[in-house]
């Protein structure tokens, strides 16, 4: 029975299961990921399929009727995977390999990077991915990792630009190896906090006074820890989000992305 084949095919490759079409489309135009199924339902005909099937290799497309593509949805979802299929695929159905990551060394030909210690939801690590594409990010640092059948979440959330941004993964217990390369390839590092740490002499700057430096990477810290102490350190200026109401916690990491990447945008676009 192909469905089973298909089951055991995702077991034993460890495979990814993209949903929908800006998914799917997304991850074929990609040079970090790789799709080795595509499975369609029998009777869609629209602009996405043509699309997909114009983009994709002939022998890679696989058709199912809509009794096949329930019981597949079926199986996936009671087989105690990490990962359940939803109802919003639109009877298109993807399976890839985990993307290809590149080391932070294959960033350094851009401008403006971001390092982003630790998001553990997966949906709000999407979201800022979407923020840091959207707004001319041309790479993002992550820790290093096995994102597993998260990376999907990732996709879907980001609207299709996880597989287009440029994501590379360091061991954050190396920080000071990450930071002596950037600084050797003339990046200011600029750690978005709302304070210096105890005894530090390094700036702290309302973000609206900050003018970002031509080659920049922002450090934006995790949902539970913050920026490390090595970040910290090590900054040339940190970078503060003024409130406009008293508030005495942190904003969630993908907002902060949003602003920062935003303001970086709005500087270069208008040399201000």
């Amino acid at each position: 029975m192909k469905i089973n084949k298909i089951v055991k095919r995702i077991n034993a490759e460890n495979l990814i299961i993209l949903e929908g079409a800006i998914s799917v489309l997304s991850a074929l135009d990609s040079d970090y990921a790789k799709i080795v199924k595509i499975i369609l339902k029998s009777d869609l005909d629209n602009q996405n399929t043509r699309k997909i099937l114009s983009s994709a290799r002939f022998d890679i497309v696989e058709y199912f009727s809509y009794d096949e593509f329930n019981a597949f949805e079926n199986i996936i979802n009671s087989s105690g995977f990490y990962y359940n299929i939803g109802k919003t695929h639109g009877g298109i159905i993807a399976l890839a390999e985990k993307r290809r990551f590149l080391s932070p060394a294959e960033l350094l030909t851009g401008n403006s990077l971001a390092v982003i210690e630790g998001i553990e939801d997966p949906y709000n690590l999407g979201y800022a991915v979407r923020a840091l594409y959207t707004q001319g990010t041309d790479g993002l640092i992550l820790p290093e990792r096995d994102f597993g059948f998260s990376e999907s979440i990732i996709e879907k959330a980001s609207t299709g630009t996880f597989y287009k941004m440029p994501v590379a993964v360091q061991d954050l217990k190396r920080r000071l190896d990450l930071i002596k390369l950037l600084k050797e390839n003339n990046y200011k590092i600029y750690c978005i906090n709302h304070k210096a740490p105890p005894d530090s002499e390094i700036k702290v700057r309302d973000i609206f006074d900050v003018k970002f430096a031509d080659k920049t990477v922002f450090i934006i810290g995790g949902e539970k820890r913050g920026i490390s102490k090595d970040f910290l350190n090590n900054a040339d200026e940190i970078v503060r989000i003024p409130y406009a109401k008293n508030f005495s916690h942190s904003l969630a990491a993908q907002t902060a992305a949003t602003i920062v990447s935003y303001e970086i945008h709005r500087q270069r676009k208008y040399n201000t």
